[in-house]
């Protein structure tokens, strides 16, 4: 008896990857809400009083910039991103959190459509749908620390909103390299590619090393593979992206702040080199041991996904091309390490092992380079086509591809929806209800405020019993009064 799918890629790609693809959107979705319980806490009281007590969004980076005494005051984007959010007004925070894990994800989308134009891969959209939005729920998934890197707006600014306008940007990128395949790119593109590449490496360190090494690594491979039609428009391109990046990164480095980066004992180069790599491994090896499952799911998903896509187009590889897949799985783990190691660096030149927040990064590369080993099983077992009884052996492979592409991220949802819901709910309305309270008093005329205690979350401190801590002389800033202290209830 023969396990034939009739109308084979119809089923496959309109149902079971459009199934597929919703599964995932609906964890980002799930994420999104969790977004709109986020409130101010610690660093963003700071960031709110600094822009009301600013001209401008601008003015208040560039005063920073100068002064030098804040932590964090070599980068600007983070602080200029925060200071546009507060013109949002009362919701800032929650509409901040909660769009931009919107936002990442259709950059992802955006980047896989481009990506695979580029290419010349011919399939339908709702595999760029579901690729992308799984590339950003597994990131997510397996974020160090969630609450810190997109829930808390201060670290989001520095850790997650450089991923957020870094995909746009490499969206649009890729689709004017796209463009110079063909015909001259517009001049305007170049100027507008340096802005916005200057603004991503403003967010933070990590992200400005790693966009130096990987479009060094980018400008060599094209230098050595490219064809000669187009090579020079590309390298034009990527150019005028490496000397933004690469001047924004000599901004940091040379800035009145720089200084507070450095341990007691300044490590050498060498060392620098060597504890990044040794870090990157610690933490692949580390992510392995305490998620495998997510790890495994994330390579089987993309490997099934394209080696039915390949049974289905039924198309042959040319000796180039298996060699060319050939190449990408063997160098994408060496590539990997190399772009989280640059990663790594700044944080093991300042403080050692990267907090958690600041490997958030590292976690979405990762998760891109697992995915991709993956894909490119599923096009090497090509020849895999089990033709004795090949109806059934698609037919598993789909039965597996919904189970690990519906079932698991659906359960993953609702999993995370019941643990964190009437945790972020119930924190959420307890602040409104102490804000309100402020308010309250501060329309009666009270400038020295004794309020209710919060404890911290996340390893984020929240405000002290001390009116001279830093959190406290912040929120009286942001709330006008002279000074407020929190006690406990």
């Amino acid at each position: 008896m023969k396990f034939e799918i009739k109308n084979y890629k119809t089923f496959f790609f309109q149902y079971v990857i459009g199934i597929c693809a919703t599964a995932m959107l609906s964890i980002v979705g799930v994420y999104s809400h969790l977004g709109t319980y986020s409130r101010y806490i610690a660093d963003d009281y700071c960031e709110a009083a600094r822009f009301m007590e600013s001209d401008s969004p601008i003015g208040m980076v560039i005063e920073r910039y100068m002064d030098g005494a804040w932590r964090g005051a070599s980068r600007w984007s983070n602080l200029l991103f925060s200071g546009f959010s507060e013109l949002l007004g009362d919701k800032s925070i929650q509409l901040t959190t909660s769009s931009m894990v919107v936002v990442w994800v259709l950059g992802l989308i955006w980047s896989i459509h481009e990506l695979r134009k580029l290419i010349g891969i011919h399939w339908p959209n709702s595999m760029d749908w579901f690729l992308g939005a799984m590339l950003g729920v597994f990131s997510l998934m397996q974020a160090p620390n969630l609450f810190q890197t997109i829930f808390w707006r201060a670290s989001l600014m520095s850790h997650f909103m450089p991923l957020v306008v870094g995909t746009l940007l490499c969206a649009f990128w890729i689709s004017q390299a796209r463009i110079s395949l063909s015909r001259p790119i517009p001049w305007p593109i170049y100027p507008f590619i340096f802005f916005v590449t200057f603004i991503v490496a403003g967010f933070s360190e990590p992200p400005v090393t790693t966009m130096v090494t990987g479009l060094s690594l980018t400008m060599l491979a094209v230098w050595t593979w490219g064809a000669q039609s187009y090579k020079k428009r590309i390298l034009t391109l990527l150019a005028w992206t490496f000397v933004s990046a690469f001047m924004a990164l000599l901004a940091m480095v040379f800035s009145p702040a720089s200084t507070n980066m450095v341990q007691e004992v300044t490590p050498t180069a060498f060392q620098i080199l060597e504890r990044s790599f040794r870090f990157s491994y610690v933490f692949f090896a580390d992510t392995l041991k305490t998620l495998p499952t997510p790890s495994l799911i994330s390579l089987l998903i993309p490997a099934l996904l394209f080696w039915l896509y390949r049974q289905a187009a039924m198309f042959e590889f040319s000796r180039t091309q298996k060699r060319t897949i050939w190449i990408i799985f063997l160098a994408a783990p060496f590539v990997m390490w190399i772009l989280v190691a640059a990663g790594f660096a700044p944080s093991v030149y300042g403080q050692n092992f990267p907090v958690e927040r600041a490997r958030f990064l590292a976690r979405s590369i990762m998760t891109a380079a697992i995915m991709l080993e993956g894909a490119m099983l599923g096009l090497l077992a090509q020849d895999i086509r089990f033709k004795s009884a090949r109806g059934l052996a698609q037919l598993t492979a789909v039965v597996l591809l919904f189970a690990a592409g519906f079932a698991y991220p659906v359960r993953a949802a609702i999993n995370i929806y019941k643990d964190s819901h009437d945790e972020y709910s119930a924190r959420a309305q307890a602040w409104d209800q102490r804000d309100a309270e402020i308010r309250l008093m501060i329309a009666q005329g009270e400038t020295d405020l004794t309020i209710a205690q919060f404890d911290g979350i996340y390893n984020i401190k929240e405000l002290d019993v001390r009116e001279s801590y830093w959190v406290n002389k912040c929120a009286a800033r942001f709330y006008g009064v002279n000074s407020i202290r929190a006690i406990s209830r």
